[in-house]
């Protein structure tokens, strides 16, 4: 790398901040120069860190939702259910003439991979992914008569509406108990998905279709209910069109319960298309003779569409909870508690003492690399299951950090092989002593160093299954914005990223105050003092 580039300090603040604006490709600083061979030196610099507890999260702007139960070691139990609009896939349906309504089925497609097939393709195999756990939970569904809003009406519909985490008691106190039913629209006390694919009958001109489908969530809903529901409604105003529809059919609460020492979360794309209700019925229709017949027939209720939003309920174990209540901005924490969903983050603080700042400034150094090493702390964590990464970004401004843009090591294709200069993989120490997460901030430190007016922000520590989901690029992989979901109740955090409920992982780090001098955290500085 050339080193001239870096003694231009001024041009890269300013391409650091054009960055956010102006959506310009990007070439990495610092990085590699740490092999440079000579007069590379080393300095650790103290910094603050302490957890922070996340009690209620934007989920409606998300295309993945999950449902199901999982029991942390750490963290507790955790119940996740979706709340979702349905909509008319045409409007104001004809079913034709003495309809009988056959049967009515929910599908909503598991993420899912083939991994072995024969010529036959009815004999194709799959391996369910993003399934958590392998227990069982209980399965309800209800209608309610919890509307959803596509636009704020307190912003003058201007915005998006938001909903949160915590509204599941709202839900509950609209659900339509169901006469014909006997309650919920749908119960199965021991649900757990199949990862066998299934045949499907697509009717055309009379004629059924075979196709062979992947995985799904397949479930057979009540006749009755939908019939009274949809088919018999045939002509009116509440199926003339979506408008109407949504105010007729407001919601369905998807809802999950524990069983217990069951343990099972499903992540869902509702985004796809074939999640959806499908009635399918004969009825008696005219053909081209003019005689009568019975055909069968189909109508879909979509699933996918903007409004829908997750839910949760569980809380923290008491004694986890009182750790990170008592843990200060002042002075940091021995361990830090991040938890991803509905659960709890860190703040970092590069040089929380100012005075040390000042002195580096002063000393005009040469910032060759810089990061910081999160250490898991295995005596608490046990040896459960790790999270693959950890992202850090800008609190104050709810954006990403330079080195998070610059990183050309992005990879779309492959999130794992994604943005590993900026934050690397979970990796084992080769002496034994631990695991570790290194996340390096080179850019961010320069910038700090080198540029007096720069501000040190606050920093945000959450957990990600894929570290490409926290930001937005177009086509050319060029950088668009953040992506981020508002937190409410909290006076020091009011969004996140939205990859961080993603998964429903948690771990415990060795923070500032660690007694553990090898793994307590500090910022790493490389550097090269020209002086």
């Amino acid at each position: 790398m050339i080193l001239n580039k870096f003694f231009k300090m001024t041009a890269i603040v300013a391409v650091v901040f054009a960055f956010v604006a102006c959506d310009e490709e990007f070439t990495e600083i610092g990085g590699e120069i740490i092999n440079n061979p000579s007069n590379v030196e080393t300095r650790e610099v103290e910094v603050n860190a302490y957890s922070h507890k996340l009690n209620s999260v934007q989920t409606n702007n998300l295309n993945n939702y999950f449902l199901g139960t999982t029991n942390h070691p750490i963290y507790g139990e955790s119940t996740a259910s979706i709340v979702t609009q349905l909509s008319l896939s045409g409007p104001n349906p004809d079913f034709g003439d003495n309809v009988t309504l056959d049967s009515v089925v929910m599908t909503i497609p598991y993420y899912s991979s083939e991994i072995a097939s024969s010529t036959s393709e009815s004999n194709v195999e799959y391996q369910l992914d993003s399934v958590y756990g392998n227990g069982s939970f209980n399965l309800k569904i209800y209608e309610t008569g919890f509307f959803l809003n596509d636009l704020d009406p307190d912003t003058d519909f201007e915005q998006r509406q938001k909903y949160f985490s915590d509204q599941q008691d709202a839900i509950e106190q609209n659900i339509i108990e169901q006469d014909l039913v006997g309650g919920p629209i749908y119960v199965d006390e021991d649900f757990s998905p199949s990862d066998q694919s299934y045949v499907s009958y697509e009717i055309a001109e009379g004629e059924n279709d075979t196709v062979v489908n992947t995985p799904a969530l397949r479930i057979k809903l009540p006749v009755n209910f939908f019939k009274q529901k949809i088919i018999d409604k045939e002509g009116s105003d509440e199926l003339m069109n979506n408008a109407n529809f949504r105010d007729y059919f407001r919601s369905l609460f998807i809802k999950a319960e524990p069983n217990a020492g069951e343990d099972l979360q499903i992540l869902f794309n509702l985004s796809n298309q074939d999640a959806k209700i499908n009635l399918y019925y004969t009825s008696e229709n005219e053909n081209a003779d003019g005689e009568v017949e019975r055909s069968r027939g189909a109508y879909t209720l979509n699933i996918a569409g903007n409004s829908k939003f997750n839910t949760y309920t569980g809380e923290f174990p008491e004694d986890i909870l009182q750790k990170i209540q008592a843990q200060t901005e002042e002075t940091g924490a021995e361990n830090l508690y991040l938890k991803s969903q509905e659960g709890s983050m860190a703040i970092i603080e590069l040089f929380p003492d100012v005075e040390v700042l000042e002195n580096l400034r002063e000393e005009e150094l040469l910032v060759n690399e810089a990061d910081l090493t999160f250490y898991i702390n295995d005596d608490l964590t046990n040896g459960d299951l790790q999270p693959r990464r950890l992202y850090l970004y800008d609190v104050a401004n709810n954006t990403i950090i330079a080195d998070y843009a610059l990183d050309a090591t992005l990879n779309p294709s492959n999130p794992e092989l994604s943005l590993t200069n900026f934050s690397e993989p979970v990796q084992v120490s080769e002496d034994g002593s631990g695991s570790f997460y290194t996340l390096r901030v080179t850019n961010h430190v320069s910038n700090l160093i080198n540029n007096e007016e720069a501000e040190n922000v606050k920093l945000g520590l959450v957990i990600v299954p894929n570290i490409n989901t926290v930001a937005a690029r177009d086509q050319q992989g060029n950088f668009i914005g953040p992506i981020m979901s508002s937190v409410r109740g909290s006076a020091l955090i009011d969004q996140v990223p939205s990859g961080s409920l993603l998964s429903p992982y948690g771990t415990i780090l060795h923070g500032n105050l660690s007694a553990d001098d090898e793994k307590r955290l500090k910022l790493r500085i490389y550097y090269t003092n020209f002086n």
